[in-house]
């Protein structure tokens, strides 16, 4: 029995490094709000042209990078030049559906997945948070557009 035992420990303590992180991390309702405020801030920012919540939810250093749909390049944007280009919509709301897939965090570090749905495509948006000076921000953003079918 005592061998029994022994082998179902051993087997756990294998399977460990394979759990979801969000097993193991150590998450509190304070620390979700904060890293929901900054998703909604980037998705209500973009959906009702609220440049300021857009701003609030990038670190100034943050990039944005993507495989362009129109020809399959490789782009690295500056998110000085994605902010830029967003007061363009200032002030209209977008015809889109947003949600917030995913996210998970240890201590400082994050990920999140969210999703933008506008009439004949989705972006899908991967980010890379830290917590800094106590507040979570975007600091880079890869991102993919899934056109539907028509």
């Amino acid at each position: 029995m005592n061998a029994l035992k022994h082998g179902l420990l051993f087997s756990a303590l294998l399977l460990l490094p394979f759990l979801p992180t969000g097993v193991l991390a150590q998450t509190t309702p304070a620390e979700d709000d904060r890293i929901r405020e900054t998703l909604m801030n980037y998705l209500d920012g973009g959906t009702f042209g609220d440049t300021t919540r857009l701003n609030r939810a990038f670190h100034p250093s943050a990039s944005m990078k993507l495989v362009d749909f129109t020809n399959g390049r490789f782009r690295d944007v500056p998110i000085a030049e994605y902010l830029n280009n967003a007061k363009k919509g200032a002030g209209k709301k977008a015809d889109r559906t947003t949600r917030i897939v995913r996210y998970e965090y240890a201590g400082t570090a994050g990920q999140a997945r969210v999703e933008i749905d506008y009439p004949t495509f989705r972006f899908i948006d991967f980010f890379n948070l830290l917590k800094i000076d106590g507040e979570w921000k975007i600091v880079s953003k890869i991102t993919y557009r899934q056109e539907f079918a028509k």
